[in-house]
């Protein structure tokens, strides 16, 4: 199976996973197997969606990396966070009902700690009418996979070290992403999908959501994750907000730095950057995860902890598995594996030769770009992506944790 754009689908291909309904993900818009009609390109065009999976006959031995029981408990944490922000968004009293959330983040939590984690992040859940709702998901479950990754780092902050003590806190880390932006309820609809810049006038208004979801939550969930809501724009430089408020004097003072930042909440502004940022918005499209690693790296030097930012390079591959890319060569190839250690040369399968000539319904040679001097990705989806390859070519030291 294939990672197709919308842009490049035709009529008679058929799907490898299925198509959920924007706005109830544990329905299906489109369930596997289904056949792409010309009808159906328009309609995914319309909803916002960017790409999908696609059969293809000798790749089918992708499709067992994705595991369906795993996509079912996102769907469903999806479906929480939406019955939550509804009712806040209405007006309604809402009193969380904190088991359900418990339960549903436990269920994943069991099925990540018994599968193989490099395979878990083949698909992306995009909830296309609503970004809000789907970046909470998604920045829960990303940061369910760093914790886990980093769990003896987080430990050495005198958290939980193991057993279910360990579950307990990375519930508390995921039920924290999950409400991050519940405080963006409070803001008016003509500002958060504003497709312009904002004024600065604006700017203040969005900078209190972590304060006003802090207010809203603040007695109905554990602390660990309320401090989630209130410190997820924190930067480890100390360029983040909002600023903390002197208790006796009321006055601001400077916002959190470093270690002074929880370190779930350091956990959550990591994931939460990446999954903004390779998310579609209505003032921006989608950029692809290789340029989005390559920016974190760049642009937003300073912006996170040293430690969970290497551990977050360790798990998120810049050339996603499925991914179809241009190799210097000009031959096409998908990409079937990933190596934590040559994040920008990933084993490949041929899917034309050179010349472009297709390999039709069959593919090439498995070549492992680590192995092969001179031979590298060019581009993804017709952009050349050479440059944000460069700071990724080296093997990565381990992050020790």
């Amino acid at each position: 199976m294939l990672r197709v754009p919308v842009h490049e689908l035709h009529p008679g291909m058929v799907l490898a996973r299925g198509i959920p309904f924007p706005r109830d993900p544990r329905r299906w818009l489109l369930k596997r197997d289904g056949e792409i009609t010309a009808d159906l390109v328009s309609r995914l065009k319309q909803l916002g969606i960017e790409e999908v999976w696609i059969r293809h006959p000798a790749l089918e031995f992708l499709d067992d990396a994705i595991d369906d029981e795993l996509e079912d408990h996102r769907r469903d944490l999806y479906a929480r966070v939406r019955e939550t922000f509804v009712r806040f968004a209405t007006g309604s009293p809402c009193d969380l009902d904190f088991d359900r959330f418990e339960t549903s983040i436990r269920d994943l939590f069991i099925v990540l700690n018994d599968h193989d984690r490099s395979h878990v992040l083949l698909s992306k859940l995009d909830a296309h009418d609503n970004y809000l709702l789907s970046h909470s998901a998604n920045v829960c479950y990303l940061a369910m996979l760093l914790g886990m990754k980093t769990s003896g780092y987080i430990s050495s902050t005198g958290l939980a070290r193991c057993g279910s003590a360990e579950v307990t806190d990375l519930q508390h880390l995921a039920l924290g992403c999950l409400l991050h932006d519940v405080g963006k309820m409070r803001v008016p609809l003509k500002i958060l999908n504003k497709p312009g810049r904002l004024t600065e006038e604006e700017m203040e208004v969005v900078r209190r959501h972590p304060r006003d979801g802090y207010q809203m939550l603040k007695g109905q969930i554990p602390e660990p994750a309320a401090d989630i809501v209130l410190n997820h724009h924190q930067r480890f430089n100390g360029q983040g907000y909002p600023s903390r408020i002197d208790a006796v004097t009321g006055e601001p003072s400077a916002p959190l730095a470093g270690e002074e930042i929880p370190i779930f909440s350091r956990i959550a502004t990591i994931v939460d950057v990446y999954d903004a940022a390779t998310s579609r918005r209505v003032y921006s499209r989608a950029k692809p995860p290789v340029q989005v690693l390559y920016e974190m790296r760049t642009w937003c030097e300073g912006f996170f902890d040293p430690v969970l930012e290497q551990a977050f390079y360790e798990i998120i591959p810049p050339l996603p598995i499925g991914q179809v890319v241009r190799l210097s060569d000009g031959s096409e190839a998908v990409v079937i594996d990933f190596d934590p250690r040559h994040p920008a040369q990933p084993r490949v399968q041929q899917l034309s030769y050179p010349g472009g000539e297709s390999l039709d319904q069959h593919v090439g040679e498995e070549i492992d770009l680590a192995q092969c001097d001179g031979l590298h990705v060019h581009e993804i989806d017709g952009q050349d992506v050479r440059a944000f390859l460069a700071s990724q070519q080296g093997e990565l030291a381990g992050a020790g944790v």
